[in-house]
C-alpha cells in the first residue's frame, strides 16, 4: 500500500484518508434530531462564560468552553454545533497515524488511520455535540507524547505531554484512567525503581496534579448532587454489548458482526510478549470502573470507555502489517466494504431521540394551544430547542417555559398542582419509572386520552429488541429503550 521510505506517497494516502474521514463525518450531519445530552451541551455552553466554567456537571468544562466560543461564531443549528466534533474526529484520524507510526512504522500508522476514518463508532461520536470526539483526540495526543517521552526526554516532548494531558483531564472524568494507565506502565517498565527517569516522571505527574487542583476542589460538590444516580449497576452482558460496539458502531448489523470478527482475528494475531502498554490501555479503563460499580457505587457507562477502541485499531493494523502481501489487500478491502455497509445501516436508522418530530406533531395539531407537561423535567431542554427556541436561548429555561404553559415536572404532586382541563403529556425513555407510572394511573382515572403518538428508535431489529427486553426484565442487562410518548388528555366530566 505504501513504502516506509516513500514520504510523498505516505502523505498522499494519508491525505485521502483524512478527506474521506471528514466527508463521512459531515454526511447527514444534521439529519438526526438534537437529543437530551446535546441540548444540555448547547444550553449550558451558550450561557455567560462564568456559568460555562462553573456550573456543576460531572464532565469537566473544556468541551463546554470550546463550544461556547464555537456557538458565538456558527450559531446553534444541528449542523453547526456538531461540526466542532467533526473536526475533533478528523483530528483523531491524523493523530492515530502519528502514534501508530511512532510505535511501529508508517504502514501501521496508515492502517490505523484507515480504521478510525471508516469506523462507524467514531463517525457516530464525531456527529454528536458532546465531548467524546474531543476525548478520543486528546487521548491519542497524550499517548503520542507519552510514547515519545518513554524513548527521549526533551523539554519539547515534556511540554507537549503536559499540555495535551492537561487538556485531556479537563475533557472527561474517565480521562483520569488514561493517566492511570500511563503511570502503571511507567512504573511497571521501570520495575518500580527510583531511577532518574522515574524521578522526572514523578515531577511531570506532580505538575499534571497541580493543573487538576481546580477540578478536585469542584468535584465534592458535584458528586454530592448525585449526578451519577441515573447509572444502573452493570452486568457482564453489557461488556459483551460494548465489545461489539467497539467495531460495529451503535446499530445492530450483521455487517458489523463480520467487521468485528475480522478485526478480532487480527488482534489475536498480535503477539503482546513483554509489551504491556496496549493491554493496560485496553483493560484498565474498562475493568476499574466496572469493578468499582459492582463493589460500590455504579459509575460504569460503556460509551465513556470507547477510547479503548483506539489501541485495538492499532493492534489490528500491526497484525495487518505482519500478513502476507497477497492477503493484506483482500482484508483491507473487506473491512472498508463492511464499514461502509455498517455506516449505511447506521446513517439510515433513527439513533437519536426524535424531539424534532415531537415538537412538530404538537405544533401542527388542532390542540396546539393547550398546555404541555413533560416528565422528566430535564427533557424540557431538547423539546424547547425545537418547540420554543426563545425560551431555550433564555438564561432561565424553566421559568420562561412555565410562563408559556410548558411545565417540566418530576412527580405526581406537580401534575396535580397544574390542574388543567386539557393538556399534552410527554413521557421520555428515561422517565419510565415508578413515579411516572403513578402519574399515568392518576391520569387514566381522572382524564380521557384523546390522542397519542409514540416514537421508538429503530436502530435494532425487532428480534434483537425482544432479546434485550427479555434480558432487561430479568435484571441481566440494563439498557434504556429509547421511546417518547405524546398523549393529549381531557378531564372527565363529573359522573363520566
Amino acid at each position: 500500500m505504501v513504502r516506509d521510505d516513500n514520504t510523498k506517497s505516505t502523505y498522499f494516502i494519508l491525505g485521502l484518508i483524512l478527506v474521506a474521514g471528514f466527508l463521512l463525518r459531515i454526511y447527514k450531519l444534521s439529519s438526526q434530531s438534537i437529543w437530551l445530552d446535546e441540548a444540555y451541551s448547547i444550553y449550558h455552553s451558550r450561557q455567560n462564560f462564568m456559568h460555562v466554567i462553573g456550573f456543576k456537571d460531572l464532565s469537566p468544562p473544556l468541551y463546554y468552553v470550546l463550544l461556547h466560543f464555537w456557538i458565538k461564531l456558527t450559531g446553534t443549528s444541528e449542523f453547526s454545533v456538531r461540526l466542532l466534533s467533526v473536526f475533533f474526529g478528523t483530528a483523531s484520524v491524523f493523530i492515530i497515524y502519528l502514534l501508530g507510526s511512532h510505535i511501529f512504522n508508517k504502514k501501521v500508522g496508515i492502517y490505523s488511520a484507515l480504521l478510525v476514518s471508516f469506523s462507524p463508532l467514531h463517525i457516530y461520536f464525531s456527529q454528536e455535540a458532546r465531548t467524546y470526539s474531543l476525548l478520543f483526540a486528546l487521548t491519542l495526543l497524550s499517548m503520542y507524547f507519552y510514547s515519545k517521552l518513554i524513548k527521549v526526554t526533551s523539554k519539547w516532548i515534556i511540554a507537549g505531554y503536559l499540555v495535551s494531558t492537561a487538556f485531556l483531564i479537563y475533557s472527561h472524568l474517565y480521562a483520569l484512567l488514561i493517566v492511570l494507565v500511563q503511570n502503571l506502565h511507567q512504573f511497571t517498565v521501570n520495575r518500580f525503581k527510583l531511577s532518574r527517569e522515574v524521578k522526572t516522571w514523578v515531577c511531570i505527574q506532580f505538575i499534571v496534579f497541580i493543573f487538576y487542583i481546580p477540578r478536585i476542589i469542584q468535584l465534592p460538590g458535584i458528586i454530592s448532587n448525585n449526578y451519577h444516580s441515573w447509572i444502573s449497576r452493570p452486568s457482564f452482558l453489557q461488556l459483551i454489548y460494548m465489545s461489539y460496539n467497539l467495531f460495529s458502531g451503535v446499530v445492530f448489523s450483521f455487517y458489523g458482526l463480520a467487521l468485528m470478527l475480522i478485526c478480532s482475528l487480527l488482534v489475536l494475531r498480535y503477539k503482546f510478549g513483554s509489551n504491556i502498554f496496549f493491554p493496560l490501555w485496553i483493560l484498565i479503563p474498562v475493568l476499574v470502573p466496572f469493578t468499582f460499580s459492582l463493589l460500590f457505587t455504579p459509575i460504569f457507562v460503556p460509551k465513556y470507555t470507547y477510547f479503548v477502541s483506539l489501541p485495538l485499531y492499532i493492534i489490528a493494523s500491526r497484525s495487518l502489517f505482519g500478513m502476507k502481501a497477497g492477503i493484506r489487500p483482500v482484508l483491507i478491502s473487506a473491512m472498508i466494504i463492511l464499514s461502509f455497509a455498517s455506516l449505511l445501516v447506521q446513517q439510515n436508522k433513527t439513533t437519536k431521540d426524535p424531539w424534532n418530530k415531537v415538537a412538530e406533531y404538537i405544533q401542527t395539531n388542532d390542540q396546539k394551544t393547550d398546555k404541555v407537561i413533560i416528565i422528566t423535567s430535564y427533557e424540557i431542554q431538547p423539546f424547547s430547542y425545537y418547540f420554543d427556541p426563545v425560551c431555550f436561548h433564555s438564561n432561565d429555561l424553566y421559568t420562561c417555559s412555565r410562563k408559556k404553559g410548558i411545565y417540566p415536572v418530576d412527580s405526581l404532586q406537580e401534575v396535580k398542582k397544574i390542574d388543567e382541563n386539557k393538556f399534552w403529556l410527554i413521557v421520555s425513555s428515561g422517565a419510565y419509572n415508578g413515579e411516572t407510572q403513578r402519574v399515568l394511573n392518576y391520569l387514566s382515572n381522572n382524564y380521557i386520552e384523546t390522542d397519542s403518538r409514540e416514537y421508538v428508535l429503530n436502530h435494532n431489529p425487532e428480534l434483537v429488541n425482544k432479546l434485550y427486553k427479555y434480558f432487561e426484565d430479568r435484571g441481566l442487562i440494563h439498557l434504556n429503550f429509547n421511546r417518547i410518548k405524546i398523549a393529549h388528555f381531557q378531564k372527565k366530566q363529573d359522573g363520566a
